[in-house]
C-alpha cells in the first residue's frame, strides 16, 4: 500500500479548473517532484492534500488516501488532527505563515507539544536540535528571536523545523529552498535525503529543476492543472517528451546560457542603439565602506566600483552582507566609515536634500514587489507615483504609464489591476517599469528573480538585458543563484562575512575560482544533466550534449 495515493485529483474554484485528472502516488521514503509555471496547479494542489484548498474550492477525486486512510470527507477537528502529526506542510512565504506574535522557539514547540507528545522538559532541547538541523546558527539566540528579526533565509529554515518537528509520515514541501543561499540549500537538502533514507515520504514542490533533480524519485510536470508528462528524473530531464518540459529546461540559466537568449522560441528583439557611454566611466563607487547594525559589522572595508553600461553582479550567502551593501550604494543607510561616490562626486556624505534631485538615477528593483506596493493602489497608481516625483504633468501620466507597462511585455490593461490580481512575474514587471519611470542611469536589482518559476525567470532576465541595451543601464545583480549570477553579469564580486574575498571576469571567477569561500559555493550547487534534446530546444546542434558536470542555477 502507498502511504499516498492520490487517483483523478479535480480541485475547480468558481469558473476555473486549477488541478485536472492528477494521479500520483508517494511510497514511504519516496521523494515525488511536481514541478511547472506559476499558476499551473502545483500550491493548489498541495493545498488541497491538507485540506485547505480554500472554502471556495470543491475537492473531487476517485482516491485520496493517506496510509489507508481516507481524506476526502474530513471534518476541520480531523484534518486538525492530521496536519502536523501525519502530514507536515511547508510554505514558501515564511513570512506569513509564521506567527508574528511568536518566537520562533515558540512556535516550533507548539508543533512538539501538540503533535509530538513531548514531555515540556524536554521541549526546549528539541527545538534547539531542530534549529541546527535546518542550519540556523547560534540556536540559542535565534530561539528566542521573532519572525521579523531574522532574514529570508532563517525564517525559511524556521518553517522547516516547525513542519519537521513530529517527524510526520508525510512532508510536503512547496518551495523549501527558495530563499535560501547555495550553501544553506545543501544542508536542507541533505536533511531531506535524511528523511527520506528515514522512510518519510515527501512532496516536493519546486521550480528548481536542479533541486528537483537532486532529491526526486518521481517527476510530475503540471501545465494549467494538468499532467504533460511524468517519470522518473532520468526520462524527464535528460530525454523529455514533451514540448513544454524541453521548454522548461531551455529556459534554466547557466554557463552553457551566457549571451543568450532563454525565452524559448524568441529571437533577439529589435531593440534601439543605448546612447553612448564613456568607456570605463565609474557609475557608482564605494570606498572601504564599513557598517554594523547594533553590535554585529554586517559591511567590513568594502570597495567597490560599478562600471557605467556593465552588469555586475554580487553573490553571497544569506546575512553575508549584500542588501546592507545595496542600501549604501543607495544611500538608504549611511556608512559608519568610507564613503559612496556617485559619478565621481560626493553621494553618501550630501545631506536628504542635496541628494533628492539626484535620487531618480539610482533605482532598486527589490525582491518582493508585493510588499513594496501599496495594496489599494492599481498599477497605473503605481507607475503615476513615480511619474509625479519627476515632475511629468498629471496630464502625460496615462500615455507614459501605458508606454512603460508596454515596454515591461505587458499589456494595458494590467494597468488597471491591483498587485495581489497579478502574479509574481507580472508584479516583477511592474517593478521594473516604475523604476524604469524614472529614468535612472543604474538599477540595483536586490534578488529579482529568485521567487519566480523558471519560464517567468527567463522572461525577466531577457527582459532586463533589452532594457539595459536600449537605456544604457548600469545594474548591480544580487542573487544567490549562480547559474542567474553567470548568465548576466560582466563580472562578479563574491561577499562573504561583510567582505568582498573574490572579484574579476564572471567566467574567470567562476571557471577558476581562487577562495576557498567561492570553491564552497560552487560546490554546493545542485547539477542537471540536459540531454541533446534540451540542447536542441536551446538552439544547439541535435548532438550537442551539456556536460553533465554543469552547475545550473534555476
Amino acid at each position: 500500500m502507498s502511504l499516498l495515493s492520490v487517483e483523478n485529483l479535480n480541485v475547480t474554484f468558481p469558473g476555473t479548473a486549477a488541478v485536472q485528472g492528477l494521479s500520483f502516488s508517494v511510497e514511504a521514503g519516496q521523494c515525488v517532484a511536481i514541478v511547472g509555471e506559476s499558476g499551473s496547479g502545483k500550491s493548489v494542489t498541495a493545498r488541497a492534500l491538507v485540506g485547505l484548498a480554500g472554502d471556495n474550492a470543491a475537492v473531487s477525486a476517485q482516491r485520496l488516501h493517506l496510509d489507508g486512510k481516507d481524506l476526502l470527507h474530513l471534518s476541520p477537528g480531523q484534518w486538525r488532527g492530521i496536519r502536523g502529526r501525519h502530514i507536515g506542510f511547508v510554505l514558501q512565504d515564511a513570512l506569513v505563515s509564521l506567527d508574528p506574535l511568536k518566537t520562533i522557539g515558540s512556535e516550533i514547540a507548539e508543533a512538539l507539544t501538540e503533535h509530538a507528545d513531548m514531555p515540556r522538559q524536554d521541549v526546549r532541547r528539541k527545538v534547539l536540535d531542530l534549529l541546527t538541523s535546518v542550519g540556523i546558527p547560534n540556536p540559542e539566540e535565534r530561539i528566542g528571536q521573532f519572525a521579523h528579526q531574522l532574514s529570508g533565509g532563517l525564517r525559511q529554515r524556521a518553517l522547516i523545523a516547525s513542519a519537521i518537528a513530529a517527524n510526520p509520515a508525510l512532508l510536503i514541501a512547496d518551495e523549501p529552498t527558495t530563499a535560501l543561499d547555495v550553501i544553506v540549500q545543501a544542508q536542507i537538502l541533505a536533511l531531506l535525503r535524511e528523511m527520506k533514507a528515514k522512510g518519510t515520504g515527501i512532496i516536493l514542490i519546486s521550480h528548481d529543476l536542479a533541486v528537483v533533480a537532486s532529491l526526486a524519485d518521481h517527476i510530475v510536470v503540471l501545465k494549467d492543472g494538468a499532467v504533460v508528462e511524468a517519470g522518473p528524473p532520468s526520462q524527464v530531464l535528460s530525454r523529455p517528451q514533451a514540448a513544454y518540459t524541453r521548454a522548461l529546461l531551455a529556459a534554466i540559466p547557466s554557463v552553457e546560457t551566457k549571451g543568450q537568449r532563454l525565452t524559448f522560441g524568441s529571437g533577439t528583439p529589435d531593440v534601439p542603439a543605448a546612447r553612448p557611454l564613456q568607456d570605463g566611466g565609474t557609475a557608482v563607487e564605494a570606498r572601504s565602506v564599513t557598517k554594523s547594525l547594533g553590535e554585529r559589522l554586517v559591511v567590513d572595508k568594502v570597495d567597490v566600483r560599478l562600471v557605467a553600461g556593465e552588469t555586475l553582479g554580487l553573490v553571497g550567502a544569506s546575512g553575508s552582507g549584500k542588501t546592507t551593501l545595496a542600501r549604501l550604494l543607495l544611500a538608504l543607510q549611511q556608512p559608519d566609515q568610507g564613503e559612496v561616490l556617485l559619478d565621481g562626486g560626493p553621494w553618501s556624505h550630501l545631506s536628504e536634500k542635496q541628494r533628492r534631485p539626484h535620487r531618480p538615477r539610482l533605482q532598486l528593483v527589490s525582491q518582493d514587489p508585493l510588499g513594496s506596493f501599496d495594496p489599494r493602489y492599481r498599477v497605473i497608481d503605481i507607475l503615476a507615483e513615480a511619474l509625479e516625483i519627476i515632475g511629468l504633468p498629471k496630464r502625460e501620466w496615462t500615455r507614459r504609464a501605458t508606454e512603460l507597462i508596454r515596454s515591461v511585455g505587458l499589456s494595458d490593461s494590467h494597468l488597471l489591476r491591483r498587485p495581489r490580481q497579478l502574479s509574481g512575474g507580472q508584479r516583477q514587471r511592474v517593478a521594473i517599469a516604475r523604476a524604469l519611470a524614472m529614468k535612472p542611469d543604474i538599477l540595483i536589482c536586490d534578488e529579482p528573480v529568485s521567487a519566480l518559476d523558471v519560464s517567468t525567470q527567463a522572461q525577466v532576465l531577457d527582459l532586463l538585458e533589452d532594457l539595459k541595451r536600449q537605456f544604457g543601464l548600469t545594474i548591480l545583480f544580487i542573487s544567490h543563484d549562480l547559474g542567474v549570477v553567470h548568465h548576466v553579469s560582466d563580472r562578479v564580486m563574491v561577499m562573504h562575512a561583510g567582505r568582498i574575498v573574490e572579484e574579476g571576469p564572471v567566467g574567470e571567477v567562476f571557471a577558476r575560482p581562487r577562495d576557498a569561500y567561492t570553491r564552497e559555493l560552487l560546490a554546493a550547487l545542485p547539477r542537471i544533466p540536459l540531454s541533446s534534446i534540451a540542447s536542441k530546444a536551446k538552439g544547439y546542434p541535435h548532438d550537442h550534449i551539456l556536460d553533465s558536470s554543469v552547475h545550473i542555477g534555476a
